[in-house]
């Protein structure tokens, strides 16, 4: 069975270092309906008040 995969646009509310990670940001993201929580591996390449603001497309359909 074909699933489509749902993108949405969101925007970046809110961005911390994760502890004892030197790559990891946790970014919480509002996606319309609901407010989701991201961890990504970009903190090498953007300081957390870089991305407050910014909008960023995030599939909306995958399991955690």
């Amino acid at each position: 069975m074909k699933t489509k995969i749902d993108l949405r646009v969101g925007l970046i509310g809110a961005v911390v270092a994760v502890p004892k990670s030197k790559k990891l940001l946790q970014l919480q993201v509002d996606i319309g309906l609901e407010k989701r929580t991201i961890v990504s591996g970009i903190s090498q390449y953007y300081q957390p008040q870089q991305l407050i603001g910014k909008k960023v497309v995030v599939v909306a359909n995958l399991k955690p």
